[in-house]
């Protein structure tokens, strides 16, 4: 991975940020070592209360003047994929030394992707203390013209509350479902489905239409190789992929359905964010249901570079060998003091 100041993060961090991302912490503080040229964790802290009533007592207190820092601060909503979403405040003082401003503004990006930046909804970049209290935050949020963060439990509710009350599936009608809203697929992009099903088409792209409520076919090509389409995904919006991927994997042949959801994070809006990964999930069931498409495997990405023939192949077939050298046993001890010879 290419790092924009060569500055990476610590095995220390590493650690905190796998505990972070196992839910067991609420916050995570992270600095920048400028003489080992490491992020570094700084303060981190459990839950006590729900995300709002920790904010002011948790983050607050962390904050100190004329030093910037990142904080990673976890909401109490999961994605679909159970995963806790999360929020990344960038704490810049205004008085803090030039050199150091510049330096966290250029490593920003490279500890995103070392935490995960799928599961990060949300990015604020302060200057004072008062912007990173609960009101600041919820006064970003209205400045961006987008909703607070809402449990998933709310979003599913005030989703259905908008939909209509009907138990259809079809090219019509939208359904509840426990974990999202199944929205209507238009008639063209079921037919390029079947198409796909049928190895008439390799690859199908599909979007959500966010005022009517309706799944559009966005794209549909007869043949693409895996390497060409990263060009087919959008860099500014969220988009549904499936592809026929055509591949031999230890001298077999294959032909495997993916499934990408690509969601370029910050430069979507927050409701097309939530939106579409509401409906992620009830689009593949009813797919598998209605048209029996089976899908062999379903990935998220936020890049579109990310998106290749190696990407895919190690994604359908894991070289696991790779990591099993660290699990070797272990040599025995070296025998120290008297050693005779035979």
């Amino acid at each position: 991975m290419a790092h924009q100041t060569g500055i990476t993060a610590s095995d220390e961090l590493n650690k905190l940020i796998g505990d972070a991302l196992k839910g067991i912490l609420r916050l995570l503080q992270v600095h920048i070592d400028q003489d080992t040229e490491k992020l570094i964790p700084g303060e981190f802290k459990q839950p006590s209360g729900t995300w709002e009533d920790d904010f002011d007592t948790l983050v607050q207190p962390v904050l100190e003047d004329q030093r910037p820092c990142y904080i990673f601060y976890r909401l109490d909503e999961r994605n679909s994929y159970d995963n806790h979403l999360w929020i990344f405040l960038a704490y810049t003082p205004e008085d803090a030394p030039v050199r150091e401003k510049m330096l966290y503004a250029a490593t920003k990006a490279t500890l995103k992707k070392a935490f995960n930046s799928a599961v990060v909804i949300d990015d604020v970049a302060a200057t004072s203390k008062s912007e990173l209290t609960l009101d600041g935050y919820r006064k970003h949020v209205e400045t961006a013209n987008a909703a607070p963060p809402l449990t998933r439990d709310e979003q599913e509710l005030k989703l259905l509350h908008e939909a209509e009350d009907h138990v259809d599936i079809g090219t019509t009608t939208r359904q509840s479902h426990l974990h999202g809203v199944a929205f209507p697929v238009q008639p063209e992009a079921l037919q390029a489905l079947c198409n796909l099903k049928t190895h008439k088409t390799q690859y199908v792209q599909l979007s959500i239409d966010i005022n009517s409520e309706e799944v559009l076919l966005q794209d549909s090509l007869e043949s693409i190789g895996p390497n060409d389409l990263s060009a087919h995904i959008s860099d500014t919006n969220p988009r549904y992929h499936f592809y026929l991927y055509k591949h031999t994997h230890e001298g077999d042949y294959m032909e495997s359905v993916v499934f990408i959801y690509s969601c370029p994070g910050y430069k979507s809006s927050v409701r097309e964010r939530m939106m579409y990964s509401s409906c992620k999930q009830p689009l593949i069931d009813s797919v598998e249901s209605q048209i029996a498409l089976k899908v062999f495997k379903k990935i998220e990405v936020d890049s579109p570079d990310e998106v290749n023939e190696g990407f895919l192949m190690n994604e359908l077939h894991p070289k696991t060998q790779a990591f099993r050298p660290k699990f070797d046993k272990p040599k025995p001890p070296v025998r120290r003091g008297n050693n005779r010879k035979k």
